[in-house]
């Protein structure tokens, strides 16, 4: 979290036309092997299986209390699985994934160093794609065209109200993208790059597990009920998620959160919230944002409408 406010000019670009920001956070794992897709399959919340090569997916990994520990985006390739992980997980989820796989014909490569990830968001990212790279993006599949005798790949992507499309490049041709971009009039924003989109993402109420779940959240509560799948097979927290739907009803929500002044660096995701003493939630992300000021996403109890205090400092609550 910085103190220093994105400019209206950034602004401007994200929520008018388009920007482009590298993705340090986001590392990619690759998944090899004949088994690659059951193995995948009974570890994370998405039914992979169901996956049609070419397309892609996200996904959460659970706990065994139903919370969401990681969340990751699929991409079934007809080669191999390619995880890219958010909110620098990547290293935990590699290790998670090697304690698993005991009898398996998998193999997991870390690809952190071998991939970048950059995201172009705004309402004209993908008309600039498709000028740039000659490649039209669709929903439910992933897409790669050449560069500098390799690859991209590209997939849409919402990290901003207006969303947007990530792209996958090897680390060796970060710069020449770059280069693709900025010659194709698309600004560029490296410091703040981060603290724009996740202040946009707040905004737009889009909730990660990395931010708003994570321990004592249910996906659900946090608004990540389509990164999981409550028909297939077993996997971590699956009996959680059966009962819950079975259930139909949890009492958290996830709301947006208006400080009334300035926050400092103890406000930060993971905290809290209690209202007479009674814990009522968790905060998640919290960012500046260029023209609502401080403001964050939290999961909270049905029953609290109106306003919270946070570490000191209050804050009114808006629906997210």
């Amino acid at each position: 979290m910085s103190d220093e406010a994105p400019t209206l000019e950034a602004w401007t670009a994200l929520h008018e036309s388009v920007l482009a920001a590298p993705l340090p956070a986001v590392g990619s794992i690759r998944l090899t092997g004949p088994d690659r897709i059951p193995f995948l399959h009974g570890i994370v919340a998405q039914d992979v299986r169901a996956i049609p090569e070419g397309g892609f997916a996200g996904s959460v990994i659970l706990d065994i209390k139903g919370h969401a520990r990681y969340q990751l985006t699929v991409h079934r390739r007809p080669d191999d699985l390619h995880l890219a992980v958010e909110d620098g997980a990547a290293g935990d989820v590699l290790a998670m994934l090697e304690r698993q796989r005991i009898f398996d014909d998998v193999t997991l490569s870390d690809h952190r160093d071998v991939l970048r990830t950059v995201t172009l968001q705004g309402p004209q990212a993908r008309d600039v794609v498709q000028a740039t790279f000659g490649v039209q993006l669709h929903d439910a599949t992933y897409t790669t065209t050449p560069f500098e005798g390799a690859a991209i790949l590209m997939t849409p992507s919402r990290r901003s109200l207006p969303g947007g499309v990530d792209v996958f490049v090897l680390a060796k041709h970060a710069h020449a993208l770059r280069e693709a971009l900025t010659a194709a009039t698309v600004p560029w924003v490296d410091q703040g790059g981060e603290d724009l989109l996740e202040a946009s993402r707040i905004e737009a109420g889009v909730a990660r597990a990395g931010r708003e779940a994570g321990h004592g959240v249910l996906p659900q509560e946090a608004n990540l009920a389509n990164l999981l799948s409550t028909t297939k097979g077993c996997y971590v927290g699956q009996e959680i998620m059966a009962r819950l739907e079975a259930r139909a009803t949890v009492k958290r929500r996830l709301v947006r959160l208006k400080f009334e002044e300035g926050v400092d660096a103890s406000i930060v995701p993971g905290l809290d919230i209690d209202v007479e003493g009674r814990n009522v939630g968790r905060l998640g992300g919290v960012a500046h944002h260029a023209t609502l000021g401080w403001i964050a996403l939290a999961v909270l109890h049905e029953k609290v409408t109106e306003r919270v205090t946070v570490a000191g400092c209050e804050a009114t609550i808006v629906e997210a």
